[in-house]
C-alpha cells in the first residue's frame, strides 16, 4: 500500500491489534508532509504554532517539558493511568525513505531535569481536560528526536470526543527562534463531521491543541509552577490563532462543514 493510499484510509474504529489498540486506522499519518492537502478520508487536518522565544536554552527547556507531559499539565489537564508500555508492547512507528512505516525497535529512555522519564512510543495514558468533559484514553504512536526538533504524536485509543492523531513538537529554527507546533487530523466520534455537535467537538479539539502549545511559553510555565521563575520571560506569539479559541483557518485547514 502506498503512503498516499495509507493516509487516505478512513478514520474508523480499529479492531484489536497486537499492542496497538487505536480507535482509527491511519496510524502515523500525522507525519505526512502533505497532510494538509491529503488528510485521511473524512477528517479535518490542522496546523498551529506558537513562538516561545529564542535560543538553545529555551529550546532545551521547552522540549524537556513537552516530553514529560508539561504541555498537558500546563494547560490544566490531568494525566493519569500512565503506562510506558515496556516489554513486548507496541514500540511505535518509524518511517523509511519512501515514507513507509516500519518497526522502531526497542525504546530508549531519556529523562527530564526532575528525573521524570521522557514519553516513549507505546506509552498509554488517560487525559482529563476537566470542564465536564469525559476523560479519554490516548497512546503515543511515535516520537521525534532530532537535534533541532523534539516531540511526540499521540492518537485516540477510544471513541471519546474527536478521533484522530496529533503531533506536538518544539522546533529550534535557523533564525534562533523556538516554536511549539501542532499538526494532525481528526473526525468527531460517531457523528463524523456532520451536525452542530460534531462541529463543536472539532472546535474544542483545536482549542485544546492551542492551549497546550501556549502552556510551553515561558510565562505560562512559571504561572503553572512547572519551572522556577526566570528573568526576561516574554509572552508567546501565535501565528495562527491570535484572537479567541482555536478554529479552522481557511488558508491552513479544510473548512468545517
Amino acid at each position: 500500500m502506498s503512503p498516499a493510499s495509507q493516509r487516505n484510509q478512513p478514520v474508523r474504529r480499529r479492531s484489536t491489534h497486537q499492542g496497538m489498540p487505536m480507535a482509527y486506522a491511519a496510524v502515523g499519518a500525522s507525519s505526512a508532509p502533505d497532510l494538509m492537502r491529503f488528510p485521511p478520508e473524512d477528517t479535518t487536518p490542522y496546523e498551529d504554532e506558537v513562538k516561545l522565544g529564542s535560543g538553545q536554552d529555551r529550546f532545551l527547556v521547552a522540549s524537556s517539558l513537552l516530553m514529560t507531559w508539561g504541555a498537558q499539565r500546563g494547560a490544566g489537564y490531568t494525566v493519569s493511568d500512565i503506562d510506558p508500555g515496556e516489554g513486548e508492547q507496541y514500540t511505535g512507528l518509524t518511517f523509511d525513505e519512501g515514507g513507509r512505516p516500519e518497526s522502531s525497535g526497542h525504546a530508549e529512555h531519556q529523562y527530564g531535569p526532575d528525573g521524570e522519564p521522557y514519553l516513549t512510543a507505546g506509552t498509554t495514558a488517560v487525559i482529563d481536560r476537566g470542564a465536564g468533559e469525559t476523560p479519554h484514553a490516548i497512546m503515543v504512536v511515535y516520537t521525534v528526536d532530532e537535534p533541532r526538533r523534539v516531540g511526540f504524536a499521540w492518537g485516540a485509543a477510544d471513541e471519546t470526543g474527536a478521533i484522530g492523531e496529533q503531533l506536538l513538537t518544539v522546533e529550534y529554527r535557523d533564525d534562533d527562534s523556538v516554536w511549539a507546533c501542532a499538526r494532525g487530523f481528526m473526525a468527531a466520534a460517531q457523528s463524523g463531521l456532520l451536525g452542530l455537535k460534531g462541529r463543536a467537538t472539532l472546535k474544542s479539539e483545536l482549542a485544546a491543541a492551542h492551549a497546550q502549545l501556549r502552556a510551553l511559553a515561558p510565562h505560562a510555565v512559571v504561572e503553572a509552577g512547572l519551572l522556577p521563575t526566570s528573568s526576561g520571560s516574554a509572552p508567546a506569539e501565535s501565528v495562527v490563532m491570535e484572537d479567541g479559541p482555536a478554529d479552522a483557518s481557511p488558508s491552513d485547514e479544510r473548512e468545517l462543514p
